[in-house]
């Protein structure tokens, strides 16, 4: 196939298939942050997730608690989303490499839900008024025991709260060196 076409059919399914991966991992991070299930957007969540979920966790146990079918279901969808992706721009890799490469794209894309949700969090917290949304106290559940041992190590600067900073710079640091690295140990 041309390679005009495999880049927009490549995008499309990352697109769909990355999706549903961030709706697994936000499930499980609300499980593992202990978020308010009542709120309408954590309802949400597990009504989309629900149906993927329900005949898994029938096989794959919770562990100590927390959902680990939604982990394992993440991992399988990136692993296929990455035997796709490959076949369509034309070869399989190693299926070994492919193992070790599918948690490599569950993390860049948990980084970038990090990266976007310290952002949101922090532009809500310049709008009192917003801080009651549903969403917002979700994502505040969620990102601010991220930010506490940040807060501890960083001074506070007469009500300027430099953590987010801290986290982006922490993230991006991540994202485009560490994972790069890993991703090179391996192909």
């Amino acid at each position: 196939m041309d390679a005009a076409m495999t880049q927009p059919i490549v995008l499309l399914l990352r697109l769909v298939f990355d999706l549903v991966i961030i709706f697994l991992l936000m499930r499980f991070s609300l499980q593992l942050a202990r978020a308010d299930f009542f709120n309408p957007i954590s309802q949400s969540i597990v009504q989309l997730t629900n149906p993927l979920l329900a005949p898994l966790r029938r096989v794959i146990p919770a562990i100590k608690g927390q959902d680990t079918a939604a982990l394992v279901l993440a991992y399988v969808l990136a692993l296929v989303f990455l035997v796709v992706a490959y076949s369509v721009t034309g070869g399989i890799p190693n299926p070994l490499l492919l193992l070790l490469l599918a948690p490599l794209h569950l993390l860049e894309i948990i980084l970038d839900m990090l990266f976007w949700g310290v952002i949101i969090h922090a532009i809500l917290s310049w709008f009192p008024t917003a801080q009651s949304a549903p969403a917002a106290r979700v994502l505040d559940q969620l990102i601010t025991p991220l930010l506490a041992p940040i807060r501890r190590m960083i001074p506070d600067l007469g009500g300027i709260d430099l953590s987010p900073i801290a986290l982006l710079l922490l993230v991006q640091i991540l994202k485009i060196s560490v994972v790069p690295l890993l991703v090179n140990l391996l192909v």
